[in-house]
């Protein structure tokens, strides 16, 4: 085999052991949303109240995160990895048998501390691993699989509530992800090569500390891609939680298909994710990428919450919305791997993506409320006021922070 190949090779294995654990993570990150009806049914609480777990899980992964990437810069991303992926899917097995709205929350915040492995991890592997002709598309493959996660969860949660109830689609889901931790642990000498073993040397004996890790963090290029994080996912967080409901309460339509339209739009962002890492890797981080991507997502969500469509428009344009949102990711992320020193990836992509739960930490509270309120059209509406604002947020770290290429 020649080198290129052989390469080739190992970054396909690399990029796909990783993109299974991070649509577990998704898959994890969904599974409340799809079924908030029936909860606010079964367990007479409110959608506010829903929405304080999803807060409190992003709370907990904010809060790991950083920490979890400084480790991984000194041990690396393997161990760190699969230990989050197991403790995790424990925790969501374990809601099966939850009681109370009370130990659904402690649950949800021990799945949220396990989810604050993957970003550092990945992305520390990732960036250590793949050739950085290829990063982009390795970095939208990586989203991708996210993606893929988040698009099947809805269906998922649905047809096996549907069979059993929601309890066993917990527990059956929670089973999975443990059987895909167990499946990562022969592949741990791929997940951290050689190249890897030896950047963390590096790092264990010339590693300054702590201090001059959160001097990087707080330099000012990595708070300006902090704040683009805030903004981008806080304009979406929402969507992706809450669109089933609010859709629910706008057209009075079926569960299935509202979520069918959250499918929608998650599955035209993993189109837009596909064809925004290979233009990423072509023409390197551009904001027109941003200004289309993040202007005609912005619009279309406030066409939906402005206009009332019928259903098979609202859903293509829930789509379409989801697809031009999704082309920015990669550019966003190269931004990111442009600005920071080499070795130190698990601790930057790990405070920046922080940034990205805290906005996913406040919506849901926010959305949760509007739609108690009876206003579920204001969820769509924000959402696109804060794509416009995310335009010109990029616009502003793109002037600072100089991109591959």
């Amino acid at each position: 085999m020649s080198a290129p190949s052989a390469d080739l090779g190992h970054s396909f294995r690399v990029i796909s052991l990783i993109g299974v654990a991070h649509m577990m993570s998704h898959v994890f990150q969904l599974t409340l949303p799809p079924i908030f009806p029936l909860l606010v049914r079964d367990l007479d609480v409110s959608y506010t109240a829903l929405g304080l777990v999803l807060s409190v899980f992003s709370i907990a992964t904010a809060l790991g995160q950083v920490p979890v990437g400084f480790v991984v810069d000194r041990i690396g991303g393997r161990r760190v990895l699969i230990a989050g992926l197991f403790i995790q899917s424990g925790a969501i097995a374990l809601v099966a048998f939850s009681q109370s709205y009370w130990s659904l929350l402690a649950l949800f915040t021990i799945a949220g501390l396990a989810h604050s492995v993957y970003h550092p991890a990945d992305y520390s592997i990732l960036s250590r691993s793949i050739p950085e002709a290829r990063l982009g598309r390795a970095y939208t493959l990586h989203s991708f699989s996210g993606n893929i996660g988040t698009a099947v969860t809805p269906l998922m949660m649905v047809t096996l509530t549907a069979l059993w109830d929601w309890r066993a689609a917990f527990l059956l889901i929670g089973i999975i992800g443990a059987v895909f931790a167990v499946l990562l642990v022969p592949f741990g000498t791929l997940l951290e090569g050689a190249q890897e073993k030896n950047q963390v040397a590096q790092r264990r004996d010339g590693i300054a500390g702590w201090r001059n890790g959160i001097g990087l963090l707080m330099s000012t290029p990595i708070l300006l891609c902090f704040l683009f994080f805030i903004v981008m996912n806080t304009a979406f967080a929402g969507v992706q939680a809450f669109a089933p409901s609010a859709l629910v309460e706008m057209y009075s339509m079926p569960l299935a298909t509202a979520n069918g339209a959250l499918t929608g739009f998650i599955l035209g962002g993993a189109a837009g994710i596909l064809v925004g890492g290979v233009i990423a890797d072509r023409f390197g981080a551009k904001s027109a990428t941003a200004v289309i991507g993040l202007l005609g997502s912005g619009a279309l969500l406030l066409t939906v919450a402005n206009i009332s469509l019928p259903i098979v428009i609202l859903v293509a344009v829930l789509t379409m919305a989801g697809f031009l949102r999704g082309i920015v990711q990669g550019t966003r992320d190269l931004m990111v791997y442009a600005a920071t020193p080499k070795g130190d990836h698990g601790k930057v992509f790990a405070f920046v993506s922080t940034g990205g739960h805290v906005g996913m930490a406040v919506m849901p509270l926010v959305f949760g409320w509007i739609l108690d309120a009876g206003r579920p059209e204001y969820a769509f509406l924000i959402a696109g006021l804060l794509a416009l604002i995310a335009v010109a947020t990029f616009i502003t770290v793109r002037r600072r922070v100089a991109p591959m290429r």
